[in-house]
């Protein structure tokens, strides 16, 4: 497909209908946050020392992106498990989030067990399977939604209840409002009826096309930088890859100059915001400029909102809405993912 305009064609791609979990995102942040406040936290929740985030691929982006917030607001150590094992320090004092869309995922019903056998706070989020039915028997706390949806676009379900369990307990202090009016907004600028010439995450997708994307974080946004990585590699089923600053700059720009052939292959996205310390966005200033003298394509994608909420979830759905697109110019349904359901096989 290379014309981005004909919904016909869109359509006859999308055969799973992503762009309505795309859409539905807010939408699943907002019913998440409703039920969750139906969902009764023990008081002493309120005094735990430290939080795990567990989870795989898609189910565990919403607990990364909670938990890569600036570094003042961060009122106990929060850390991404994606794996079999949960690490020594955790204990009755810890919370440990679990999050399987499937409730089947063997890394993640394995780090269950270990947050059972260590009498640990759990709680459990999970569409459906295993996992939910073990948290109810070790008594964890759990939170089930409804929907057919595969795992990364049921993000906003899985967001929605990470973000009100850790407000509930006052480990943040932030609002969804503004974000939440803020996608909805940029869903109507970015949907498949608007047209190219006024569609920025068509513009990127064709930007990215036939090329090897690299997203360029720092600060809040490095969660955000894996998503757009893992959502162009699933949805478009294209190469790309991650970098942040300010580390690359002690590393891989030693590398930009071999071999001589890639230079035309990369294309880098540079996702900005306005929380980073002013050190920090000088050295995406540094960063810019290299580009420039090594005469490699670049993006510069600012985030939209004033607050953390809301300039790290418009640049989540700024980055599906292009990974949508460059599946579709890729000429691929963006919904199916047969290798990775071969590897868990």
């Amino acid at each position: 497909m290379t014309n981005l305009d004909k919904i016909e064609l869109i359509k006859s791609l999308d055969k799973a209908d992503m762009a309505s979990y795309i859409l539905a995102l807010p939408a699943q942040i907002e019913e998440a946050v409703k039920k969750m406040e139906k969902i009764a936290v023990p008081d002493d929740w309120e005094k735990i020392e430290n939080v795990c985030l567990v989870g795989m691929g898609g189910s565990a982006t919403a607990g990364a992106l909670l938990a890569n917030l600036p570094e003042l607001d961060r009122k106990v150590p929060m850390m991404v498990i994606r794996g079999y094992e949960l690490p020594n320090w955790v204990n009755k004092n810890s919370l440990v989030i679990i999050v399987s869309h499937s409730g089947q995922t063997k890394e993640t019903i394995s780090a269950f067990k270990y947050a059972a056998a260590r009498e640990v706070k759990i709680f459990v989020i999970a569409e459906r399977g295993l996992l939910e039915k073990m948290g109810e028997c070790e008594g964890a706390l759990v939170f089930d939604y409804d929907t057919i949806a595969s795992p990364r676009a049921a993000l906003g379900f899985q967001f929605g209840a990470i973000f009100s369990l850790l407000k509930k307990i006052k480990l943040i202090d932030y609002n969804t409002t503004p974000a939440l009016a803020i996608l909805k907004k940029l869903n109507q600028e970015l949907n498949p009826k608007v047209l190219t010439e006024k569609n920025l995450a068509k513009n990127l997708a064709y930007f990215c096309f036939d090329h090897l994307p690299v997203i360029i974080s720092s600060g809040i946004l490095k969660s955000v930088a894996w998503r757009w990585k893992t959502q162009l590699n699933e949805n478009a089923k294209s190469f790309a890859f991650t970098e942040i600053l300010p580390e690359c700059l002690h590393n891989a720009v030693a590398g930009f100059d071999w071999p001589v052939r890639f230079r035309n292959d990369f294309v880098y996205l540079i996702l900005t915001n306005s929380f980073d310390s002013p050190e920090s966005q000088n050295k995406t200033e540094v960063f810019r400029n290299i580009l420039e003298e090594k005469n490699i394509a670049y993006e510069l994608i600012e985030a939209t909102g004033e607050d953390v909420l809301s300039q790290k979830l418009s640049l989540v759905i700024l980055g599906d809405w292009a990974s949508y697109y460059l599946a579709l110019l890729n000429g691929v349904d963006p919904t199916p993912v047969e290798t990775i359901e071969k590897a868990k096989s």
